[in-house]
């Protein structure tokens, strides 16, 4: 049996594996055809790879650790190869799986329920010098101290019974360690890889702007902006509000 054939029966019919029935739920196959996840004319169907990923996630396997581990796994290249593609438009998989897994969600919401949208700065540590987009002396407030790391501004949903990150993007200060123009791969100006590239150098008001529109866009709704002081500018606030977001700054 096939390996796509094998997977698919066992969750069905053997393991009744929840998460499969979730990702049929939300449409995830029409899902990564919006966001060009398509097969080419060789390799492995997405769907399949994702799934891999979500068993290492769930099992806390590294990659390695499951090509070892797991007689039904792909080499290595195989997903490396389809983390490094650049046509494929992660962002838009991430914010339109949560958008629907959102909508599954709504008839548990109660009248009085304040669903939120939260804009969240999060250093995560890279020691690496050649990592594209670290940045040296980022503040931790885990750490208590300046250290080498990415800078990621994130969007997420918060609500009283759910969290999802609906959106994020990499934010390059001055202390950086490489300057776009020495990042290794040269894509093609209309790729979704060189979109992201080019906003890594937009300030963190901008980026936050542009992902709350572009979430709000996509139907997400909510009653309320939660920003950190850091955002709590008078144009930005007034850039939200034009956008129908009340703002509430901690």
């Amino acid at each position: 049996m096939e390996l796509a054939n094998y997977i698919e029966t066992a969750m069905k019919s053997i393991l009744k594996n929840p998460i499969y029935e979730v990702l049929s739920e939300i449409k995830i196959t029409k899902i990564l055809k919006q966001s060009n996840f398509v097969k080419r004319e060789v390799g492995y169907p997405p769907f399949q790879i994702i799934l891999h990923f979500l068993y290492m996630l769930i099992m806390q396997k590294r990659q390695s650790t499951f090509i070892k581990n797991s007689d039904k796994a792909y080499g290595k290249d195989v997903y490396y190869r389809f983390i490094k593609e650049k046509r494929y438009n992660w962002r838009k998989l991430l914010l339109l799986s949560a958008t629907e897994l959102l909508k599954k969600i709504k008839p548990l919401h109660k009248n009085g329920e304040y669903r939120l949208l939260i804009i969240d700065d999060t250093v995560e540590p890279k020691r690496g010098k050649f990592i594209e987009g670290t940045c040296k002396y980022i503040w931790s407030n885990k750490e208590h101290r300046s250290i080498n790391a990415l800078n990621i501004v994130s969007l997420n949903y918060a609500d009283s019974h759910s969290t999802f990150q609906l959106d994020f993007s990499i934010k390059m200060n001055d202390s950086k360690r490489k300057s776009t123009s020495e990042f290794t791969a040269k894509l093609h100006h209309r790729s979704n890889a060189y979109q992201r590239k080019s906003e890594i150098i937009k300030g963190k008001n901008m980026l936050a702007l542009e992902m709350l529109e572009r979430a709000l866009d996509n139907g997400i709704d909510a009653d309320y902006l939660l920003v950190d002081s850091w955002y709590a500018k008078p144009n930005f606030i007034k850039e939200a509000n034009t956008l129908g977001m009340p703002v509430i700054a901690r």
